[in-house]
């Protein structure tokens, strides 16, 4: 017994809406179909079924649209802020990333919207931006969104990339800007005390004039 034949009539694929059964070609049904840009096309019911041929045709003027739509672009590739843009996405998706441990490897990522597209990164971002800034994160703990980034010159992020810096605590290796809030003493506190080669059972004693070390 023959296998039974999917009706496909009334539904559509792509641009295509199948009208009604146009035979066989010995194996598969063949199907009558109008494309929205009014042409009418025979498919094989398998090629609409598996996302292909979605369209009448390479000559179609909605096929070439969409393409054009494609290749077009946002018109920043160049832009500074666009490679800001594919650095970070790229730093938390790639596991062969130089910094990849640092960020995707320890669960950082972009928010799904910035994911999507430079044009929504840029729209939240674009107002506040002026050559020379790079993205930071304003908690190092939460990924990259709207509410958790701020532009920063190298230099200032340079030095707040300093409370990144793994320290032995009575709770057990921090960064330094864990510690800080564990402890409740502040990240300057810790980093001077560190460069002034404080031993790590004094780093967080509560700050006071009595605790001095020289």
């Amino acid at each position: 017994m023959g296998r039974r034949r999917l009706e496909l009539t009334g539904r559509r694929f792509g641009t295509l809406a199948v009208l009604s059964p146009a035979g066989s070609d010995g194996q598969h049904s063949l199907w009558n179909a109008r494309c929205d840009c009014g042409a009418f096309v025979v498919r094989l019911g398998k090629d609409l079924t598996k996302n292909s041929r979605r369209f009448c045709g390479h000559t179609c003027k909605l096929f070439k649209a969409a393409i054009a739509a494609g290749r077009r672009t946002h018109g920043m590739s160049k832009h500074p802020a666009f490679a800001v843009w594919r650095s970070m996405l790229d730093r938390c998706r790639l596991p062969t990333h130089q910094a990849w441990k640092n960020y995707g490897g320890r669960g950082i990522k972009v928010c799904p919207d910035w994911a999507e597209s430079f044009e929504n990164f840029w729209r939240d971002m674009g107002p506040s931006y002026y050559s020379g800034l790079t993205i930071e994160r304003k908690n190092n703990d939460k990924g990259y969104s709207r509410t958790n980034c701020k532009w920063a010159t190298h230099k200032e992020q340079n030095n707040n990339r300093r409370d990144n810096i793994t320290i032995s605590t009575p709770k057990g290796l921090m960064t330094v800007a864990q510690a800080s809030r564990a402890f409740g003493i502040g990240v300057t506190t810790i980093l001077y005390r560190i460069s002034r080669e404080w031993p790590n059972s004094r780093l967080f004693d509560a700050p006071g004039f009595h605790n001095r070390i020289a």
